[in-house]
């Protein structure tokens, strides 16, 4: 009986290492999976967000979504200015103010000019366009110019349109890529004549979306100043004099103004004695030989 218990317990104390064996190597293959899971969820989290060329998020984990969907925009601001300057050398401050453009990498967009018979410069005013950089100092360039009698400005903020327009964009060329690759895979008349009607329709809609685009990159890219040069305005001087220096002068106005309307009237009239002298006088002459011609009359 001691025999036969004896190679029972053989038997079972194997069976015993075994199973402890088989639990250890359990427990560390459960927890190099869960540290291999942990680290699966850290590079997970690490992981950046791709942009594709469309301009949405692809790949990347919710904190870099998050991350990225905060990250600060530029703004978009339309600026526009006026500027009036009154200056005695007109010549110079045009070609300052052109000079000043070129180097801010700005251009002259229109100019309206005006001269005295001299053919010196009266006014002008140049619509100049410069970089949105350059807008502020811009405005404040000009009073070396000359005399800033007026200056205005306003600004507005239109990066929503800009953000919501480039959006509309990305979505229309994506809706006729799709439209195409329908073209393409069309073999019925009808279909191929629907879907080029509806790509043709999509494709306006598109080009009028690209046409706004460009607006708005070339109004905030590019500030629009006018600016109005002018000369002074020049009041002479008024002496009041009293006196018989006074009185002289007003009874010389007073005759020359007397003089000046009779010789007005004389020259008015004098066409009209020219004529009556030319018609009158030979008439005259005709009936005063008439009566000398004629014999006395008879006595009774």
């Amino acid at each position: 009986m001691t025999k036969k218990r004896a190679v029972l317990a053989v038997p079972l104390v194997v069976l015993m290492v075994v199973v402890a064996i088989a639990a250890l190597l359990a427990g560390r293959g459960g927890g190099g999976a869960a540290d291999e899971m942990s680290s699966a969820d850290a590079g997970g989290a690490a992981k950046p967000a791709v942009v594709d060329s469309d301009g949405e998020l692809s790949g990347g984990s919710a904190d870099a979504a998050r991350t990225t969907s905060v990250t600060p925009v530029d703004r978009a601001v339309i600026s526009t200015g006026q500027v009036t300057v009154q200056t005695e050398d007109m010549a110079r401050a045009r070609a300052e103010i052109i000079r000043l453009v070129t180097a801010w990498g700005g251009v002259v967009a229109d100019e309206q000019s005006s001269s005295d018979h001299r053919g010196r410069l009266v006014d002008s005013t140049l619509t100049l366009r410069v970089p949105s950089p350059r807008f502020n100092e811009a405005m404040t360039s000009f009073d070396a110019l000359g005399k800033v009698v007026e200056r205005s400005r306003s600004s507005e903020d239109v990066t929503t349109k800009v953000v919501d327009n480039d959006a509309r964009v990305r979505a229309a060329e994506r809706s006729i890529r799709r439209i195409e690759a329908l073209l393409s895979q069309a073999e019925d008349l009808g279909d191929v004549i629907a879907i080029e009607n509806d790509l043709a329709r999509r494709q306006a809609d598109l080009d009028s979306l690209k046409s706004q685009q460009a607006w708005l990159e070339d109004q905030t890219t590019l500030s629009t100043v006018n600016v109005y040069l002018n000369r002074p305005s020049i009041r002479p001087e008024t002496h009041e004099t009293k006196g018989f220096l006074a009185g002289l002068s007003n009874g010389w106005d007073a005759f020359t103004g007397a003089t000046v309307v009779a010789l007005t009237a004389l020259g008015a009239v004098l066409p009209f004695g020219v004529l009556a002298a030319l018609v009158g006088v030979p008439l005259w002459l005709v009936v005063r030989r008439r009566r000398v011609a004629a014999p006395p009359p008879a006595e009774a």
